[in-house]
């Protein structure tokens, strides 16, 4: 039961660096929500084509992080309830839809668990970096 914060489609690029959940779509399926709804990470995103760009969240092996890879603690970000590792060099771009982005996949709104913490902001632009050349 988090308090999450309605986001409008005219703001958008106000998303980038958010935590949200979404249904994040597998390889074998880009242009349908995938099966499980998890964390993800806003890395960037299109307000003309009402879209954004998600890296892929895990909470497996957070401790190891490889290149273009950040961990986040839960206690960082309000809504994680585990430390969550967010895969900068997976990613999908999604519509801004509710059967992506709403647990329910019917309701309007989205919901924010939190944003990068100011301190991790150049990290998370240095591991944007590494995976920005692939």
């Amino acid at each position: 039961a988090h308090q999450g914060s309605e986001v409008g489609m005219s703001n958008l690029s106000a998303l980038v660096g958010a935590v949200l959940f979404a249904w994040l779509p597998e390889d074998e399926h880009p242009h349908q929500p995938g099966p499980k709804y998890r964390p993800v990470l806003v890395i960037d995103a299109d307000p003309e084509g009402k879209r954004v760009c998600l890296a892929y969240g895990t909470s497996q092996r957070v401790d190891q992080n490889g290149k273009g890879e950040i961990t986040f603690r839960k206690d960082e970000i309000n809504g994680l309830t585990k430390d969550t590792k967010f895969c900068l060099g997976k990613t999908k771009w999604v519509p801004v839809a509710p059967e992506y982005l709403s647990k329910t996949k019917t309701a309007g709104g989205l919901t924010v668990l939190g944003m990068t913490p100011r301190n991790r902001t150049d990290d998370l632009v240095d591991r944007l970096e590494e995976v920005a050349d692939l």
